[in-house]
């Protein structure tokens, strides 16, 4: 993988997160002595974010309803092959929905597309972590969606905020394989 890396292959980190409707209580004012109280809806409903950063500074994403699945690692790998030119080094972590059979049998029939697995329990290799971190901190700290197309009409502001200052590239530029 450093080989293909160095001969010009894209470096992409891959990575899913979760995001709920129960909201992200970051600060907020109140009267001196009194705790301030948050009605949230109780609802276990979610939207889950396939998402990735490459060396080139692209940010690439897909939302959906509910957990991510096998399935959708497969359909997300084909939207990386789409979207990214030339050859991959896709870097992920060692969850179950990315060792699947489907997963090694797909990425044998791409020519263009190599897989590095993180070692186990080491989200602090994988800059994609961090944008989870920035989300969650800056578009959803102290909000609460009532609905999930609430959540999902905030996130897609959230993903353009993030395309719109770069930050995949900062991250980038501090990480290497």
């Amino acid at each position: 993988s450093k080989k293909k890396v160095a001969q010009g292959a894209t470096l992409v980190y891959l990575d899913e997160v979760g995001f709920s409707l129960k909201g992200v209580l970051r600060r907020t004012w109140a009267q001196r002595g009194k705790t301030p109280v948050m009605r949230l809806p109780a609802s276990w409903q979610k939207l889950s974010t396939l998402g990735a950063i490459t060396s080139n500074g692209q940010f690439l994403q897909r939302t959906q309803t509910g957990a991510v699945k096998t399935g959708d690692v497969l359909a997300f790998l084909n939207h990386l092959l789409k979207h990214v030119t030339g050859e991959l080094v896709v870097v992920l972590d060692n969850a179950a929905i990315h060792r699947a059979k489907a997963v090694s049998a797909f990425v044998k029939t791409q020519a263009r597309l190599s897989l590095v697995y993180l070692p186990p329990y080491s989200p602090e290799f994988n800059p994609i972590e961090k944008v989870w971190a920035y989300v969650k901190r800056n578009v959803l700290g102290n909000f609460c969606a009532r609905t999930t197309k609430e959540l999902r009409t905030r996130l897609r502001a959230g993903w353009q905020r993030i395309r719109y200052i770069q930050l995949p590239q900062r991250l980038m530029a501090a990480t290497s394989i």
